[in-house]
């Protein structure tokens, strides 16, 4: 999942609650950049912490009652430029897949009802529940973008329970069914047409620059294995130099599970981390920082070691390679 999926309710919880850094579990400099992608089995850690930390268990609720949309920035503007409901909906659907690896959406026409559906796979089940609300409140958000701040819909599904059913009664205006193998939220299919619509979206400028397109485009697909255990290394230098222990463990396996996958695969750890530590490590040097900063911050102890690993990856040192492209 991208950071800006759990970004808002990140941020709030901490301010609101006390929360030190890294009290949920995940770097806080994950969160300097939207787009980064966080393993599933990070996310459903922060969940739990998140209701340990704050003790409230509506707390997905309370925090994202009144959050904007607006928030996730460009995603948000691409998302939202639908000329129309129906258009937008569709756009939601298909966008998705580039803000949630396995994870889908979809909006199905059941008699005269819209059942807008989401589903993860990946969300551990003591997780459920808060991933479900987290989506329902998006969902209801879209929809109150073009049918006005006063529409409810006909019903939400919900995985998993709360005792505080009035509260979620309150925020969506309708009955609120639990424990359902999916999330879904009910309307009347005649409200996608564009004469039902109250307000009229305002779309802010579309263009990304390059660095943003990339970021967009590069969401692995959850039976890519390779590409999966390149973003799992990305993400593990968060933590600081990924060691095969932490990697292994954030993929599910054990250090010898991890081993013989990666030489099925024709790899070993060593070179796939490198490989992936020098593509961070060029995007660093795009947005400016001086090789001697990115060394530290990849959690390298000297610069020899880094610049031995770039050098044997890009065939230059830092240096030689920031002089010949970036200046």
């Amino acid at each position: 999942m991208r950071a800006l999926g759990i970004e808002h309710i990140h941020r709030v919880a901490k301010l609101r609650y006390g929360i030190p850094d890294n009290g949920l579990g995940i770097p806080e400099s994950v969160f300097q950049n939207s787009m980064t992608l966080i393993p599933m089995s990070e996310i459903n850690v922060w969940y739990d912490r998140l209701e340990q930390e704050t003790r409230n268990p509506d707390v997905i609720l309370d925090i994202s009652f009144d959050a904007d949309l607006s928030h996730i920035g460009a995603m948000s503007r691409w998302l939202l430029s639908g000329s129309d409901l129906a258009s937008t909906i569709r756009r939601v659907n298909y966008g998705f897949t580039s803000l949630q690896n396995g994870a889908f959406l979809s909006a199905s026409i059941s008699g005269p009802l819209i059942k807008w559906t989401y589903q993860n796979p990946f969300v551990a089940s003591q997780s459920k529940v808060h991933d479900s609300i987290r989506i329902a409140l998006v969902l209801t958000k879209v929809l109150r973008l073009y049918l006005g701040s006063d529409f409810s819909p006909l019903r939400v599904q919900l995985q998993g329970s709360r005792k505080n059913s009035a509260s979620y009664q309150n925020y969506f205006g309708c009955d609120i069914e639990w424990n359902h193998s999916t999330t879904q939220v009910w309307f009347h299919a005649d409200l996608r047409l564009a004469t039902m619509q109250k307000t009229r979206v305002q779309i802010g400028p579309l263009a990304m620059n390059y660095s943003d397109l990339d970021e967009l485009l590069n969401m692995p697909d959850a039976e890519d294995e390779i590409k999966v255990i390149y973003e799992i290394l990305s993400y593990s230098r968060h933590h600081g130099l990924p060691t095969i222990g932490r990697v292994s463990s954030l993929l599910g396996l054990s250090i010898q599970q991890f081993q013989r996958r990666l030489r099925s695969l024709g790899m070993n750890f060593t070179t796939v981390s490198g490989y992936v530590m020098s593509n961070i490590a060029v995007e660093m040097m795009r947005r400016g920082l001086p090789p001697e900063d990115i060394c530290f911050k990849l959690g390298y102890q000297n610069q020899g070691s880094f610049a031995r690993m770039f050098k044997k990856q890009r065939g230059l040192t830092p240096s030689q390679y920031k002089q010949r492209y970036f200046t």
